[in-house]
């Protein structure tokens, strides 16, 4: 752990300040220690360079094995190209380059795929997740610099209030035990001006959600190991679904698969992750809309159009300056209404 990282960081529990005890340095970091509550009453171990606020990743055990099995796969700086780059500017209302010095809380981290793409960008990370992903990301990223990470519940997130610039969380809620909860817990931790991002699945495609709800009644009682061996089946099947007009119904109904992403051992982990969580909830606009509504926030934007539920949206009040935006919204929008 940086020691810097004790700026931002409080008790989850009570919100007190945390203090250093018993630390062991290792490579200019703390390899292991404590951290306990000027309270006295709590204590959170230092492992393996990484505050750990969570006795176990519980509900998120899956992915503790998606991204260790896969612990690259996602990456761009493995498979070469600008996929999560591309993906990520479409989650955006600002340009990626206005990310440049601003601190951004990745909620959820997994591998640190979306991490990296802040970092590409000049900006600062705060990484974390419930499972032992963290560790992956660690192992990934943490040679870079200005990243951080934690192992911590994002219903008790261990951060102080108004301390990001942007906090989101991508493909994260909907496999929480109660997903608006937890959104609840991003706005308080952005400053004002600041942006809240989240991806979840949607619920509008009635026939495919029935049948992947429908093997998720077996898959998830299966053991971990042998689930994965299973979800190798997509790697055939990724082929099967360029045949005109039956491909697209094996893979998206018979036998639901993921078959986008752009190489075999991403589409078996996203197959993994698609029948293996103990949570898997899906919302329509209205209900994502509401939960940045009834959170005070404003400028609420539906964003990449072909991923799910996606907003984005500002902590008020506005700050375009700091964004890189060189018209507001509201002329930006009348802009587009009139070349239309």
């Amino acid at each position: 752990m940086k020691l810097d990282f004790l700026k931002v960081l409080v008790c989850p529990e009570c919100k007190k300040e945390l203090k250093l005890a018993n630390a062991q340095w290792a490579k200019n970091e703390i390899e292991s220690g404590d951290l306990v509550c000027s309270g006295g009453t709590h204590h959170y171990p230092i492992r393996h360079f990484i505050p750990r606020f969570v006795e176990s990743d519980s509900y998120a055990e899956a992915f503790t094995l998606e991204w260790t099995a896969f612990r690259k796969a996602h990456l761009d700086s493995y498979t070469g190209l600008n996929w999560l780059d591309d993906e990520f500017r479409s989650f955006l209302d600002f340009p990626v380059e206005a990310l440049k010095g601003k601190l951004v809380l990745d909620a959820g981290c997994g591998l640190g795929r979306f991490s990296e793409i802040v970092l590409n960008h000049g900006g600062r990370v705060v990484a974390v997740d419930l499972s032992y992903a963290v560790d992956a990301a660690f192992q990934n990223l943490n040679p870079r610099g200005n990243i951080f990470f934690a192992q911590a519940d994002i219903f008790k997130l261990p951060f102080r209030s108004d301390t990001f610039d942007m906090a989101y969380s991508w493909g994260v809620l909907h496999h929480t035990p109660d997903p608006p909860s937890a959104f609840r817990n991003l706005p308080p931790l952005v400053r004002p001006g600041g942006r809240v991002m989240t991806f979840v699945y949607a619920n509008y495609n009635k026939a495919y959600l029935a049948t992947t709800q429908f093997y998720r009644k077996f898959t998830r009682r299966l053991p971990r190991t042998l689930l994965l061996k299973l979800c190798y089946v997509a790697v055939p099947m990724y082929y099967v679904s360029k045949i005109p007009a039956l491909g697209p119904f094996i893979t998206r109904l018979l036998l639901p698969v993921s078959i986008h992403p752009p190489n075999h051992r991403w589409r078996v982990g996203n197959t993994f992750d698609l029948y293996s969580p103990q949570y898997a909830f899906c919302y329509d606009h209205v209900e994502v809309f509401r939960w940045y509504e009834n959170a005070g926030l404003t400028r609420i934007r539906p964003v990449a159009p072909d991923s799910g539920i996606s907003y984005i949206a500002t902590k008020p009040p506005i700050d375009d300056e700091a964004w890189n935006l060189k018209q507001s919204f509201q002329s930006f929008a009348t802009d587009f209404l009139t070349k239309s």
